[in-house]
């Protein structure tokens, strides 16, 4: 009986009719007894009688849809080094960039041993001249006993003449115009002019480009302060190898007149 109960209604069958049965015996037993609502209320013997066999499979179900994405794997193991690849062809030169700062000087290097001497070269060489803007500097002198003529506006004067000589010839002579004899004291009193011709004193003595300056330590019983400057060949300004100083003079009776100091001359433009 239960296996055709069990085959016509199932499991769930079996247990739903025993619950109506249970139900229509009568309200006082199902008050002393439980009613069955689980098949954990029946004894396994009980429940294994009830249970048939095995039913044959049902069909396949249609394939469900695809799920989520999953989470990345963890990465693999790095792969063998690849073989190196063929050199490229060398490409076309860029263009030169900007020059970098100047970097910081460079230490001073020791002095090397001193080169030989050149040949000598002009002036120094026969023929040669003062080249322009290069000075040559000397000194002159001159002493005696000399007595002042009566007759001044003849100009009858005892005169007192030296010579000073230029160690390197000039170019040209140089005219009156180029040619300054300064008194002791130089340059106090002097104008700007003479200033600029002459911007040396008599102990460092110095001329301008193109001039020839006189400086004078002292003059002794002399009717001029300072001396005149003439060409050895005549007339006032200097010759290429030197010129002439001229002084007059002073004492009524014959006594010692003398005098000294520089020179300074400068080749010309």
């Amino acid at each position: 009986m239960f296996s055709l109960m069990r085959n016509r209604f199932g499991i769930p069958g079996v247990i739903a009719v025993i619950a109506l049965v249970f139900a229509m015996v009568g309200g006082a037993w199902a008050a002393k007894k439980y009613v069955i609502t689980s098949t954990n209320q029946i004894k396994p013997s009980v429940l294994k009688q009830l249970k048939g066999a095995t039913g044959p499979a049902g069909p396949a179900g249609a394939a469900g849809s695809a799920g989520a994405k999953g989470d990345a794997g963890s990465p693999g193991a790095p792969g063998a080094p690849g073989q190196k690849g063929a050199t490229g062809a060398t490409g076309p030169a860029g263009p030169a960039g900007p020059a970098g700062p100047a970097g910081p000087a460079g230490a001073d290097g020791a002095d090397g041993d001193a080169g030989p001497i050149g040949p000598a070269g002009s002036p120094w060489t026969a023929g040669g001249v003062l080249p322009s803007g290069s000075t040559e500097t000397g000194g002159w002198v001159y002493g005696g006993t000399y007595a002042k003529a009566t007759n001044l506006e003849t100009f009858n004067l005892s005169l007192v003449n030296t010579a000073i000589s230029f160690p390197i010839p000039l170019a040209a002579p140089l005219g009156e115009a180029n040619t300054q004899a300064n008194p002791p004291g130089f340059p106090t009193g002097a104008t700007p002019e003479e200033v600029e011709n002459c911007p040396g004193t008599v102990e460092q003595p110095k001329a301008k480009s193109g001039f020839l300056c006189v400086y004078t330590f002292s003059l002794n019983n002399a009717l001029m302060t300072e001396p005149l400057i003439e060409k050895l060949s005549g007339g006032n300004g200097a010759d290429t190898a030197g010129a002439k100083l001229t002084v007059y003079a002073n004492g009524e009776e014959p006594s010692r007149v003398d005098g000294a100091g520089t020179f300074a001359v400068t080749g010309a433009p």
